[in-house]
């Protein structure tokens, strides 16, 4: 009698383990925001768009859109949410072929027009989803909205605090994003005190980035804002020592000689993207928007 009690218990005991399994697979798959489709081609991106930053302009951007088209022709029938998932593929091709594209004395003003119609998409799209809203899609907002309002004062004033929001909501929903925290850390480091900046703050979002990363282009995009911030700290063997970890990669060659050059020449990785984006210029009337004046 007593082995059947056990074995009843035991058999029970299967049934409620079983049961539960369903259930928390039913819940994961029914709280898919993107599929795994689309996350496996972030994923693949992240690394190609390193690699791309030591390819000649021309070749990038004719490779990204070859990315592109192969993705869109799979995607609507793998996808979970057709819309938001194009939306985030597509603002991740859009900011690296403006990394190739950019011409400051020609065509910085259209392209910047360009990103603002894809931030208001962003902005849409996450009205629309509240709590359907991915990682991803709230990360891809901020960094858009980051390229649009890096090119004036007052919109870096009137975007600000929102873009800190987007990133801090990617985080939230997985705390060692690494796309994300490297993000929330370069806000934190441009970000004056008084508005919550800190490069203690920047230093732990990129540690939290190297922890999360699971890929070269996650890891790079770590060490190299590591190796930064550790050279604007003036501590020279961490930035050394992140930069050859960069190195080790063998990915993104072309931007790690120009960072070397730029730390030669005595500043950052991080004031030389402040330069190039041409923050603090004057804008041409035609093209301020109400944020810019």
């Amino acid at each position: 009698m007593l082995w059947y009690i056990l074995a009843m218990k035991h058999k029970i005991a299967f049934y409620l383990f079983f049961i539960s399994i369903i259930f928390i697979c039913e819940n994961v798959f029914a709280n898919a925001q993107i599929s795994l489709f689309t996350e496996e081609k972030i994923k693949d991106f992240l690394t190609v768009r390193i690699e791309l930053k030591s390819a000649k302009d021309d070749e990038a951007l004719k490779r990204i859109d070859e990315i592109e088209k192969e993705v869109f022709a799979e995607l609507e029938k793998n996808a979970v949410d057709f819309e938001q998932e194009r939306l985030i593929l597509e603002s991740f091709y859009f900011m690296e072929k403006y990394e190739h594209a950019l011409n400051p004395n020609e065509n910085r003003d259209l392209l910047r027009r360009e990103m603002k119609t894809l931030m208001k998409k962003c902005f849409d799209c996450l009205d629309s989803r509240g709590e359907e809203a991915s990682k991803w899609l709230y990360n891809v907002c901020g960094d858009v909205t980051s390229y649009y309002m890096t090119r004036s004062v007052k919109a870096t004033f009137f975007y600000g605090l929102k873009v800190k929001t987007m990133y801090e909501k990617a985080v939230l929903l997985d705390a060692t994003l690494p796309t994300a925290n490297v993000s929330l850390g370069n806000w934190f480091f441009y970000a004056p005190r008084i508005f919550g900046g800190g490069k203690d703050k920047a230093r732990d979002c990129y540690c939290a980035a190297l922890k999360g990363s699971t890929t070269e282009g996650e890891k790079y995009i770590a060490y190299q804002a590591l190796s930064q911030l550790y050279f604007e700290e003036n501590n020279m063997s961490l930035c050394a020592f992140n930069f050859d970890k960069a190195r080790s990669l063998n990915i993104g060659e072309k931007e790690l000689d120009l960072m070397k050059r730029c730390n030669d020449a005595g500043y950052s990785l991080f004031q030389y993207r402040r330069n190039r984006a041409g923050i603090d210029e004057k804008i041409p009337e035609e093209y301020k928007d109400a944020e810019d004046k």
